[in-house]
């Protein structure tokens, strides 16, 4: 067992570690946030904070590592990561929470992208690639899981900022793990024509769209999906409340929401080879899409964790698809500045949509916008379809 744990590459262990603190600490946003007096009209502005400046930073940050490797950006992602979760700890309150959301959103998206991108370029290409970064997503899975049920309990028995430390703790020990990939990064050489190229790539980033007639298509299937992930965890919490369950209850709900990811991240090859890449990432969005559409019928605790687990599945094998997808669409040189853009598409889709969905809560309450986000994702399942032998790089 020990052998098998340590064949895992560095990268997958210490992303379980990372995501394990963030995510863990999502749910209890919208908890501690009505503690403090934040209301959930407010809580859109805030769930949009996280997204702030990585939607300015991401494309930028995947150019640079294209020219500069990976291992600088996850040790001060994870660091910049940790320390935005220990915040709400040091500096209770709406200001600390904000500010812990500004930092912690940002060094979550530099680390994801590097983790992201060290996973499909250190396999190469074809199906090698699916399987090195369908390990590493199994690693943000199992992290997503751990995380919530973590947090949950702890932020009830506790308290919510004493939570918001303790999973910061496993955030900064992922540190520990990539520090190794950043001295690779400085005793390997790069090609002079590379680095001379860099500049350029720093130019309209909106290029990226024309590297490829379907990339487009490939980014939409990613924001979409975490349109879904992200609304889910920030209003689930609230509707749940109001339904009488507690916080623990609402944390292992979530853990189990994300835990339907692992198990479709467990059979997301054969699915693909039985079905197809394309057919599996249009079902997976479409089910969780239905999934948003039937979670306000229903109020009992049974049922809820029924449908959060089955829109956990649906949307858990999309997301590593989306990534080698949109690797394979990539001119091999160019999959950092591809990805970063990706990511600030996702950021985007991140800081509009919870500001227009807090306008929403206010005409319909928490219910209608699960209604608006199932259609929003049913509808753009039906706009993503990309044929089977397009994937490569144009």
């Amino acid at each position: 067992m020990l052998k098998h744990f340590q064949s895992i590459p560095p990268v997958p262990i210490a992303s379980f570690l990372f995501v394990t603190g963030i995510q863990g600490t999502r749910p209890l946003i919208p908890l501690y946030s009505q503690q403090i007096g934040v209301g959930p009209e407010e809580l859109g502005i805030l769930v949009a904070v996280f997204a702030l400046i990585p939607l300015l930073l991401a494309s930028v940050a995947g150019s640079l590592m294209d020219r500069h490797g990976m291992g600088r950006a996850l040790v001060l992602g994870g660091l910049a990561g940790a320390i935005g979760l220990l915040l709400p700890f040091i500096a209770p309150g709406r200001a600390g929470l904000y500010v812990s959301q500004l930092i912690a959103g940002t060094g979550f998206t530099v680390f994801m992208l590097a983790a992201q991108n060290q996973s499909g370029k250190s396999a190469g290409d074809g199906w090698s690639r699916e399987r090195a970064v369908a390990v590493f997503s199994m690693g943000v899975a199992l992290g997503s899981f751990v995380g919530p049920f973590i947090g949950g309990i702890v932020g009830e028995h506790v308290g919510y900022d004493r939570a918001f430390l303790l999973l910061g703790l496993p955030a900064l020990a992922a540190v520990g793990f990539v520090l190794p990939q950043m001295r690779a990064d400085r005793l390997e050489t790069r090609p002079a024509t590379e680095g001379a190229a860099g500049p350029r790539t720093l130019g309209n980033p909106l290029r990226v769209l024309g590297y490829h007639r379907y990339m487009l298509r490939a980014i939409m299937v990613s924001s979409l999906i975490l349109m879904g992930k992200d609304l889910f965890v920030a209003y689930f919490p609230l509707y749940a409340l109001s339904a009488g369950l507690s916080a623990s209850s609402i944390g292992i709900i979530i853990a189990l929401h994300n835990g339907g990811g692992v198990v479709m991240r467990y059979f997301m090859l054969p699915l693909v080879r039985i079905l197809g890449k394309d057919r599996v990432i249009v079902l997976s969005i479409g089910f969780g899409g239905l999934g948003f559409l039937v979670l306000p019928l229903f109020s009992s605790p049974v049922a809820l964790t029924l449908i959060a687990l089955a829109i956990g599945l649906g949307l858990g094998v999309g997301q590593p698809l989306s990534i080698t997808r949109t690797m394979n669409l990539s001119p091999p040189d160019k999959i950092g500045q591809v990805l970063g853009f990706r990511l600030a598409c996702n950021r985007f889709t991140q800081l509009v949509t919870p500001l227009a969905v807090s306008g929403v809560v206010l005409f319909t309450g928490v219910s209608g916008v699960f209604v608006l986000i199932g259609l929003v994702m049913s509808i753009g399942s039906t706009r993503i379809s990309i044929p089977e032998g397009e994937e490569r790089p144009a």
